[in-house]
């Protein structure tokens, strides 16, 4: 056995037949939410079922492997590229909601079924703080996954984004960055993955904060700098917590990401 404060955590998601192994098992040790039924009934013919141990034949085995490849592309697409017209916070500019379903993940005549997949190939939870933040109370989620430019953002560039004045946020505002594969904090030596309004970050005059992102930190700004990985993609979340009346009204905006010459 392992020593406890000897084992790596890692939050990157198994993929391949890993992926089908780790379902099967969670679908074996936790109990089956209504919602979930017809999902579990389609795992049945892929050798997936309750009760049973995971021992796919040679045909399963090739329709797993098969379909691992081609459900994450379809779940990265629902996630990255979101199609949904309400997803797009600001006609100009590139940030999206990243939670466009309910806690319940029901909608009056079906279930959610794509913003479940786009939220939960990123995330792990959800709760009503989440999906229905009231003014002081929650929490809220803008994704960026290109720059101003409509560009993938791509590690072995620089980048920048002001945060202008008076961010509303009763208590904080947060930009953390992710890699695109592994969907979890992006891993570099210097072991940052984000900024947040409580750190002593270097201010304009007029109160606004410029952050940027690149594999070096620019000279003199390292106090408001993530470290990025050369060729990784990455993709943020701008949080605010216990939002003010500024987010609802959206009278307070949030710039693009802009990459730097």
């Amino acid at each position: 056995m392992i020593p406890a404060e000897e084992k790596r955590w890692t939050g990157w998601p198994e993929n391949g037949m890993e992926y089908w192994s780790l379902l099967a098992k969670m679908l074996n040790e936790e109990p089956v939410h209504e919602r979930d039924r017809m999902m579990v009934a389609m795992l049945k013919p892929l050798g997936i079922e309750k009760g049973k141990k995971f021992e796919p034949d040679a045909r399963q085995r090739k329709i797993l492997e098969q379909g691992a490849v081609v459900g994450e592309a379809m779940s990265r697409a629902q996630s990255y590229a979101k199609r949904q017209k309400e997803a797009r916070i600001w006609p100009d500019r590139q940030w999206k909601e990243a939670v466009l379903l309910e806690a319940s993940q029901e909608t009056e005549h079906h279930t959610a079924l794509d913003e479940r997949t786009g939220w939960f190939y990123e995330a792990v939870t959800l709760t009503e703080g989440m999906t229905k933040p009231r003014v002081g109370v929650g929490q809220t989620y803008w994704g960026v996954q290109k720059d101003k430019d409509g560009q993938w953002l791509q590690g072995g560039n620089n980048y920048t984004l002001r945060v202008p004045a008076n961010a509303p946020a009763k208590q904080f505002w947060a930009m953390t960055l992710y890699d695109v594969e592994t969907r979890s904090f992006i891993e570099t030596k210097q072991d940052i993955a984000g900024l947040d309004s409580r750190k002593d970050l270097v201010k304009n005059e007029d109160g606004s904060v410029d952050l940027y992102f690149g594999p070096e930190a620019p000279k003199g700004k390292e106090k408001n700098w993530i470290p990025t990985v050369p060729g990784r993609g990455w993709f943020a979340y701008f949080r605010l917590y216990a939002p003010t009346e500024a987010y609802f009204d959206r009278s307070w905006q949030l710039p693009d990401v802009v990459r730097m010459n």
